[in-house]
């Protein structure tokens, strides 16, 4: 199956971001936080979504700011396929920009076993 992101695996609307941070779980790692929804909600449609914030608080340049964006949203479509239906937020925090992409996937899988967001752990 193809792994490309879709629209419809994208956190759009303010009203979404609002709904995910009202209802919000967390976890943290070294590269990033993790705002998410539990997946026994009812209003959360059949797919893994997700959505980054970076402001200009993390850095001024938007380069930076792309950067960590990018490796955040390409290790979430690597691992979307193993996860439960749920919405995400990533905050990413400033290591990330010296890190590589495998380093990233790997941290943010392990957040999602230890929020219980992976299929394999649920069963």
């Amino acid at each position: 199956m193809k792994q490309t992101r879709k629209n419809t695996d994208r956190l759009k609307l303010k009203s979404e971001f609002s709904a995910v941070r009202e209802n919000a779980r967390k976890e943290v790692s070294r590269f990033a936080v993790m705002l998410y929804t539990l997946p026994d909600s009812t209003e959360i449609p059949p797919n893994a979504r997700c959505g980054v914030v970076c402001s200009r608080k993390f850095d001024k340049r938007a380069v930076k700011r792309n950067r960590a964006r990018r490796l955040l949203l390409e290790a979430f479509r690597l691992t979307k396929q193993k996860l439960a239906p749920c919405q995400i937020i990533f905050i990413p925090r400033k290591d990330i920009l010296h890190a590589k992409m495998q380093h990233v996937a790997v941290r943010l899988e392990g957040m999602f076993q230890k929020a219980g967001l992976l299929e394999i752990s649920r069963k």
